[in-house]
């Protein structure tokens, strides 16, 4: 690492303790108790390989506030009053006997805080990140589905959520020149402005989402937090078991001795995607209180009802000075990849009407069998580009909804039917190809039952393939930069879509989705690693970093 580099990361993780231990008040040495008993071996050597403990071994730290002083690598805990509980930590050198092993194997520099010390450091870090993370899961900000796709509900919950990181970023970036803005639809936008005067380095927009899916239950979630989890399986209070052995756990057998949150098992977690929420405003607390961090211009969008679809229907450009160049979306559950590409999605919906008659002189009197015309129209579709026999890059057309229409009074309409049909892709002349399959699919059952009226509706993006219009240079910027974290990431091709996609489809940019630590999302098995949402903190901060040394195009 040049030595440019290793010194902002070495100041970063000093801004990260100074952060940390301005919310912490140590009474009758809890701070340390506490740590001890939830911060294991495994926890600290994944984040000594994120480069958390390099960093944090390198420094002798004074903390900004009287609760946790650490002069010339003296730990000193004291109380809320300034009296001194514990100047030294000889009697709990049993219980960070593990830790230390892992510390030693950093190397040494000549000044030194104390192992202990780089125990408390970090201990400290993760309660603020879980925390903050429990605070967003305690509010219920399930979103609500519509027919009318082109309605935007919006919840009590998702509006308090809304309210609620309002307010903790403007308190966060107190004093500082970072806009913080929350929308008449309930979006939050933060812009921190360059540092980095007569420069001109790409800008970047990082985006969340403030929704919880309507998929699952999600009002009154108790969140569980499992300090030091043991590896196994974990009961959750509902009478289901999140498993290691499971799809939905499988990620625990990479998590042992971290601390993992559930929801009791009666509702889903929320981590999708208040997870990546957390990691966002942890990175816009870094380059806030840390003035060294040079950045170029740096944006947070947290959306609304990405998990119906509609993250991008009332996202407003103004807040983000129209588009930025770099977009990085913070919702993915995989740790080991990042999408550059993914599935254009589109939606057509058909009207049939039909004309009812006595079947007996259905001739005579034009009977319009609408049901069976709709059901012709969805046979004529190929097999071999149903859903079923879709993977990898190949797309589909999806059939997925036949239902009576209703007047403007909510009345069924039962002559007539709507078929609502999802069309995927990759590849745009594959997506011609599959367009052209339902206009004959729509002419042949016109010409096969003349008696009912067959109406192709607009179709509707509803996202668009990000790798059209992806900054040139980001996959490699985001696996750099993962490095620097002890994150392998590899570039995938993502078979769905996300908030960028999303907005890729309204005109700006697209961009990669990156590990944001949640876990089998959309269910009431949904979880997240604390020390995951750590390590994407540092990830997140050193793109901005490496932004900052790339020139624009």
């Amino acid at each position: 690492m040049k030595a440019r580099n290793r010194l902002l990361v070495i100041f970063l993780l000093v801004m990260m303790f100074c952060i940390v231990s301005l919310g912490i008040r140590a009474q009758g040495g809890v701070v340390l108790k506490n740590g001890a008993k939830a911060f294991s071996k495994e926890s600290l050597a994944k984040l000594a390989s994120a480069g958390v403990i390099r960093s944090l071994y390198e420094l002798e730290i004074q903390t900004v506030n009287n609760n946790v002083l650490i002069v010339n690598g003296k730990p000193n805990v004291v109380n809320a009053k300034g009296q001194k509980v514990l100047s030294n930590l000889k009697e709990e050198k049993s219980k960070v006997k593990d830790a230390k092993r892992i510390v030693r194997t950093v190397p040494k520099p000549k000044s030194l805080i104390t192992e202990q010390s780089l125990v408390i450091m970090m201990e400290m870090y993760i309660r603020k990140m879980k925390n903050r993370f429990l605070n967003y899961a305690r509010i219920s900000s399930q979103s609500v589905d519509t027919a009318d796709m082109e309605a935007f509900p919006m919840t009590e919950g998702q509006t308090r959520m809304a309210g609620y990181l309002e307010n903790e970023l403007k308190e966060i970036c107190k004093g500082s020149d970072a806009v913080i803005t929350r929308s008449a639809d309930q979006y939050v936008y933060v812009k921190i402005p360059s540092n980095m005067k007569g420069k001109s380095v790409p800008s970047v927009m990082f985006m969340a989402h403030l929704d919880v899916t309507p998929e699952a239950p999600g009002q009154n979630i108790k969140p569980i937090v499992h300090e030091n989890y043991d590896g196994g399986d974990i009961q959750l209070s509902a009478g289901i078991v999140l498993s290691p052995e499971t799809p939905q756990g499988a990620h625990l057998k990479n998590c042992k001795g971290m601390t993992i949150i559930t929801s009791d098992g009666s509702t889903l977690l929320g981590a999708d995607d208040k997870a990546g929420v957390t990691i966002l405003v942890g990175l816009a607390e870094l380059l806030v209180k840390n003035k060294k961090i040079k950045h170029g211009d740096v944006y947070m969008v947290f959306s609304q009802n990405e998990d119906i679809g509609r993250a991008a229907y009332r996202f407003e450009s103004k807040y983000v000075d129209g588009s930025p160049d770099i977009v990085i979306d913070v919702d993915g559950n995989m740790p080991d990849r990042f999408s550059v590409e993914n599935f254009t999605a589109s939606m057509i919906t058909y009207r049939f009407r039909g004309h009812d008659a006595h079947p007996g002189e259905g001739f005579v009197n034009k009977y319009g069998d609408a049901l069976t015309a709709a059901s012709y129209f969805i046979g004529q579709i190929d097999p071999a580009k149903h859903p079923s026999a879709s993977k990898d890059k190949q797309g589909y057309i999806h059939c997925y909804s036949m239902v009576h229409p209703t007047d403007e009074v909510g009345k069924e309409i039962s002559e007539d039917y709507l078929v609502k049909v999802r069309l995927r892709y990759f590849d745009k002349n594959e997506g011609d190809t599959l367009r052209q399959m339902l206009r004959d699919a729509e002419r042949l059952a016109a010409e096969a039952y003349p008696f009912v009226k067959v109406e192709a509706g607009q179709e509707t993006v509803q996202y668009e393939n990000i790798a059209y219009t992806m900054y040139p240079g980001t996959a490699d910027l985001i696996v750099k930069s993962a490095a620097s974290a002890g994150m392998t990431m590899s570039p995938s091709s993502e078979r769905g879509g996300t908030t960028s996609a999303m907005m890729a489809a309204k005109g700006l940019r697209g961009g990669p989705c990156i590990y944001s630590a949640q876990q089998a999302a959309h269910s009431v098995y949904e979880w997240v690693c604390v020390e995951d949402m750590v390590r994407m903190v540092l990830v997140t901060t050193d793109i901005v970093k490496n932004v900052a040394g790339m020139k624009k195009q």
